[in-house]
């Protein structure tokens, strides 16, 4: 269990019901009841269906986790994020389908993702042949964090497809974790390119995707529609920043990420930063604390990446540190969570 100094976020009720939802359409079709997964969580399936609901991040881990127990090994979140249609995304789906090209669609799907209540976060890196969408979950469970990456990219393809077209294809699809025994069903939904046991979970494509004139553009209903997505924004300011700071403190963890170099990204000074996460009840250390946490906990899903190598792309200078503070955040060794881990397995 998660220390709550390091999990403000945890208990907050953020998470779109769109995910269970689908979550539970699945499993029904796969002969586990939607009445078996919500027993207990203090939701029913029919309250799943109200798109004003949302679900705490706690409830949610319980209920993805009871899925994976009773439909282990295959690939549950490949096959949830292959249902999903743009409108999963609500308001910023339509936002997405008006969009003037890829690269738009990517900067405002970045920007508004907090709308959208998903339980992973992206970023894209650009570079003149290939760019990457890199993703990250920070509930800091390697199952979830699997089925939240696996989640994301099958409905990547989809929504990329629905915005291009089906000659959408990306390079290949790079997976911290080591290659699962259902690794069939990665082929069979993204595709053949597939690397396993790498530094980042992200999608390589061909940079001139992102300069593609998507169809369905419309300039003044794209004005209209954003104009009401920053409105509904509003609300969602809190979680905005907090996935601010994050996202800045995960792109640069192997260097370092202070905290000046952190407000200077959001043009405010450091004490303005700090005053700004305390008022939402966290500091600047404990998220940098869950940032690392979770990165930890998704590299150690692959059992050929030496611990030497993980705490070196945490920013640690020796390993010593890592495990210290691997075992404050998470009362475990690196290698006892890696061991129980491949056991669960």
């Amino acid at each position: 269990m998660p220390h709550t100094s390091i999990d403000a976020q945890f208990d907050l009720a953020l998470v779109s019901p769109f995910l269970l939802q689908t979550l539970a359409e699945v499993a029904s079709d796969l002969g586990v009841s939607d009445e078996r997964l919500c027993l207990g969580l203090g939701f029913t399936a029919e309250e799943l269906q109200d798109p004003a609901q949302r679900i705490s991040y706690r409830q949610t881990v319980a209920m993805i986790q009871r899925a994976l127990a009773a439909l282990p090994e295959r690939g549950l979140g490949l096959l949830v994020g292959h249902r999903n249609v743009l409108g999963t995304l609500g308001l910023l789906g339509h936002v997405l389908s008006l969009c003037r090209t890829l690269r738009d669609a990517f900067e405002l799907g970045r920007r508004f993702q907090h709308t959208t209540g998903g339980i992973a976060l992206c970023n894209l890196i650009e570079g003149p042949q290939e760019s990457f969408i890199e993703v990250e979950c920070r509930l800091p469970y390697a199952d979830i964090q699997v089925f939240a990456v696996e989640e994301f990219f099958a409905s990547l393809l989809v929504y990329n497809r629905t915005l291009i077209g089906p000659q959408f294809q990306p390079l290949r699809f790079e997976f911290t974790h080591a290659a699962p025994s259902y690794e069939a069903e990665y082929q069979r939904l993204l595709g053949p390119n597939l690397q396993f046991g790498c530094l980042h979970n992200r999608v390589a494509i061909a940079s001139h995707w992102l300069d593609v004139q998507l169809p369905s553009h419309h300039p003044v209903a794209l004005r209209q529609a954003l104009s009401l997505l920053e409105a509904e924004s509003a609300q969602g300011q809190k979680t905005d920043l907090l996935e601010t700071v994050e996202r800045a403190i995960a792109r640069d963890l192997a260097q370092g990420s202070p905290i000046d170099k952190v407000a200077g990204e959001l043009n405010i000074s450091s004490r303005t930063l700090r005053r700004r996460l305390g008022e939402h009840g966290v500091t600047f250390d404990a998220l940098q604390d869950q940032v690392r946490r979770a990165r930890a906990i998704s590299l150690l899903g692959n059992p050929d990446m030496p611990i030497e190598r993980i705490a070196e792309a945490l920013g640690y200078s020796d390993v010593r540190g890592f495990r210290r503070a691997f075992k404050r955040w998470t009362g475990q060794s690196p290698s006892a969570c890696r061991d129980e881990a491949a056991s669960a397995h």
